[in-house]
């Protein structure tokens, strides 16, 4: 197999990406603690971020039901915290806290 060199260099960078994006890579897995601790100070300003409790803005949802929400997977969540929202302020979140943020929110879920 003979690869010219801008095909290496893609394959070379897509294996790179691949493996810097590895879950456990680059962060530890998420710890619902923190994350609820995240939650509290940076979400809960709009969002009811503990189980049964009421959004302060009616149009952001609680995070019990975001929880609920059919094929709410980790990804889903990771990526909904990195994609901006018309109604909600450009929050950036580290990327351990958004593993934390993540765990919390899933931890929600009715069993």
């Amino acid at each position: 197999m003979h690869l010219t060199t801008p095909a290496f260099i893609a394959l070379i960078a897509t294996a790179i990406m691949a493996l810097w994006s590895a879950p456990g890579l680059t962060q530890e897995r998420g710890d619902a603690r923190r994350g609820s601790a995240v939650a509290l100070e940076t979400c809960a300003g709009c969002h009811g971020v503990r189980k049964g409790e009421r959004s302060l803005n009616p149009r952001a949802p609680q995070f019990m039901s975001i929880a609920e929400v059919s094929g709410m997977t980790a990804m889903a969540l990771n990526a909904a915290l990195l994609t901006s929202h018309p109604n909600m302020p450009n929050i950036r979140l580290e990327p351990q806290e958004r593993s934390d943020v993540i765990v919390y929110i899933q931890s929600l879920k009715a069993d």
